[in-house]
């Protein structure tokens, strides 16, 4: 899965490893919900080990806290999941390049919620 944003180049990797593991979700509409801000311009960075979600820049705070409550709050624990294991994997592998997607899934730590 490519990132739909690639005119953003310093985060597209870590784009293209949420969206790749979110199609393994059975409920698509994560994997919705993610392109679809990204797609707005939502940015990605690994602080601190942790993979931390921004906003475009251009939405105001009562539109963040908005869209946050409808397409963020609802898939938390699933999301929280994601970036926890995108983070996990960006730091083991971020000198290799991903060219097989198979490859991220090796470890079984996401058991309910995805796609059989």
């Amino acid at each position: 899965m490519l990132d739909p944003r690639q005119d953003f180049k310093q985060d597209s990797i870590l784009w293209e490893l949420v969206l790749n593991c979110a199609t393994l979700y059975k409920d698509s509409q994560i994997y919705g919900n993610l392109h679809g801000f990204r797609c707005a311009g939502s940015q990605l960075c690994i602080k601190n080990e942790t993979l931390s979600f921004k906003f475009p820049l251009d939405y105001d705070e009562e539109t963040k806290q908005s869209y946050k409550q409808k397409y963020l709050t609802p898939y938390i624990k699933q999301l929280k999941e994601l970036f926890k294991f995108v983070a996990e994997y960006w730091q083991k592998n971020k000198e290799e390049p991903v060219d097989n997607k198979d490859d991220l899934f090796t470890r079984d730590i996401f058991l309910e919620g995805y796609k059989d």
